[in-house]
């Protein structure tokens, strides 16, 4: 998550969801924020600190508690396991989400499992409920552990979820790769360019770093969709 996704998601939850009662929960749902893909701790607090500072914390300040889940277990995860698994489906519903983030996971699962991820929500997501969606929109390559390249604009996402209502969407945008560039030091872009002659060592790596290189003149962007389950 970029820095400018965090910012939006902030904006957009302080007006839907924190303000007015306590917590902003809809009436029936408890106060939880699950927050699928969530990475460990380091990973929201040290290395993206900005994701814990600007959309967890805020939560967790209006009186929320975040459930952090992720596929592999580790430090800061609250519920490890695999999100297409009904029994780990059972666990996050009974949980009654008032609000389920699914940030930046889209684009790492395997092909075949995208036409399944509608359904694996919506078995989370109570109704009245409200469900957080990100991707890249226009973004390099960057597999962790994969990247199917899958790059969808708001409406796509909002027409994976014909029972919803879209409450707010955007495409937004954050620094593309030139100021990560100008930011290393002389000996390492210089590398980094050479680096581009060599595509058959190690060529997924070479791929990912060759694919940025299209993003040097331009901004990286990012669908987002705040959605709110009816019924």
């Amino acid at each position: 998550m970029r820095i400018e996704e965090a910012r939006w998601i902030q904006s957009v939850l302080s007006r839907h969801l924190l303000a007015g009662a306590p917590g902003g929960v809809v009436p029936g749902l408890r106060g939880v924020a699950l927050n699928l893909g969530s990475g460990t701790r380091k990973a929201r607090e040290v290395n993206k600190p900005w994701i814990h500072q600007m959309t967890l914390r805020p939560l967790a300040d209006a009186g929320l508690r975040v459930v952090n889940s992720d596929l592999v277990d580790g430090d800061g995860i609250d519920i490890a396991g695999d999100l297409f698994n009904t029994d780990i489906q059972d666990r996050l519903r009974g949980l009654t989400p008032a609000l389920v983030m699914f940030c930046n996971v889209i684009e790492h699962l395997p092909a075949p499992l995208l036409d399944r991820v509608p359904a694996a929500l919506d078995a989370i997501v109570a109704p009245g409920a409200l469900l957080l969606v990100a991707a890249p929109r226009s973004y390099p390559y960057h597999p962790d552990p994969i990247d199917n390249l899958h790059r969808p604009s708001p409406e796509q996402i909002a027409a994976m979820f014909p029972g919803y209502r879209v409450v707010e969407s955007a495409v937004v945008d954050s620094e593309g790769y030139l100021p990560e560039f100008q930011r290393a030091g002389v000996l390492k872009r210089v590398r980094k360019f050479l680096r581009l002659l060599f595509p058959f060592v190690r060529p997924r790596r070479w791929f990912s770093h060759a694919h940025r290189m299209l993003w040097l003149w331009r901004p990286y962007q990012h669908s987002l969709v705040l959605l709110r389950k009816e019924g």
